[in-house]
């Protein structure tokens, strides 16, 4: 699958957003994952480290669209195992653990102590019957660094781009005028037109010109050159500390080496330059754009809500242009 397509590939494939803890345990390489969850703001996968299993919890069932395949709602460890329930142990006890009674039917949900819980006689509150345990057991070690966003899940970056960036009002503002002249038109049209003798002669209809688009400004290839301290200005092809390429389907330019997609909102005045860092902008679902000004960086978390950037963030890797268009 070309690169352009899995955007995504943060925690699942061990290149956390930011570097764990020393008390936290070493993400295990994940492979066999399950592919196509599409995530909203109200269906995220949560991520969880264990003992035995680092886990990807699915809050939902889902058909991957690609290939077809069906996956259960459930956790997934690094080698793609499915369990319907995981149990983590916390302060010498298991938390929510299921238990299933095979006389009944029935599953019960309880705490149980740790020592000793695989070995414990449990009878069913319905009808006495011996219960045996459902849940995977496992020590509870911590989440990902309070991200528990997973994103090897194949959401789609060119919907996320449609909702994120700022809509282009020019179309539309096209369109009214066009309606308006029109329907002048048609209401003068059996009326001797009247021209005051202050009007000047020979007017024609305006017209509305399209904001300018990235490649006509910078071309397809974008060329800067550090100023020093995460900033960076245009330069020209000869001076380049930085190349980026125009990409038509995202509709932005690209840097590798920082996984970070930039483009130059040109539907604002003066122009402004914005961001997506894959590991800090992805935490944010339907938003996440990133702006950067002379106190510091700024994200857009909720519709036209932007605040500073959180400070759990760290910044040392983030890069932004100085000069505007």
């Amino acid at each position: 699958m070309p690169r352009a397509y899995s955007p995504y590939r943060s925690r699942l494939f061990g290149v956390p957003s930011a570097p764990p803890p020393s008390h936290r345990a070493p993400l295990r390489p994940r492979v066999n994952q399950p592919v196509g969850f599409l995530i909203s703001e109200a269906l995220r996968p949560s991520y969880y480290f264990g003992r035995s299993h680092d886990y990807v919890y699915y809050p939902a069932s889902w058909t991957d669209s690609a290939s077809g395949t069906s996956y259960a709602q459930g956790y997934y460890d690094e080698n793609g195992q499915h369990y319907d329930s995981v149990s983590f142990s916390k302060n010498g006890k298991y938390e929510n653990v299921v238990c299933h009674c095979p006389y009944c039917g029935s599953d019960t949900v309880l705490t149980l102590d740790a020592d000793g819980a695989g070995k414990q006689d449990l009878q069913c509150p319905h009808c006495l019957g011996p219960m045996e345990i459902k849940s995977f057991l496992d020590e509870f070690v911590s989440e990902a660094g309070g991200n528990t966003h997973s994103y090897a899940s194949e959401e789609s970056l060119r919907q996320l781009r449609q909702k994120k960036k700022k809509k282009k009002r020019w179309p539309w503002v096209v369109a009214i005028l066009v309606a308006l002249y029109l329907f002048g038109s048609a209401l003068t049209a059996t009326q001797e037109p009247y021209t005051p003798q202050s009007a000047p002669v020979g007017q024609t209809v305006g017209t509305v010109q399209a904001p300018p688009s990235n490649p006509e400004l910078f071309g397809s290839r974008l060329y800067l050159k550090s100023d020093g301290g995460g900033a960076f200005r245009l330069a020209g092809s000869g001076n380049a500390d930085k190349v980026l390429d125009w990409d038509r389907e995202y509709e932005s330019y690209y840097d590798p080496d920082s996984d970070c997609w930039v483009w130059c909102n040109t539907d604002v005045e003066p122009y402004v330059w914005q961001y997506w860092y894959e590991g800090i902008s992805s935490d944010y679902g339907d938003y996440g754009w990133m702006e950067h000004y002379s106190d510091g960086w700024f994200i857009e978390t909720s519709r036209d809500n932007w605040t500073k950037l959180p400070s759990r963030y760290p910044t040392d890797r983030l890069w932004y242009i100085r000069s505007s268009a």
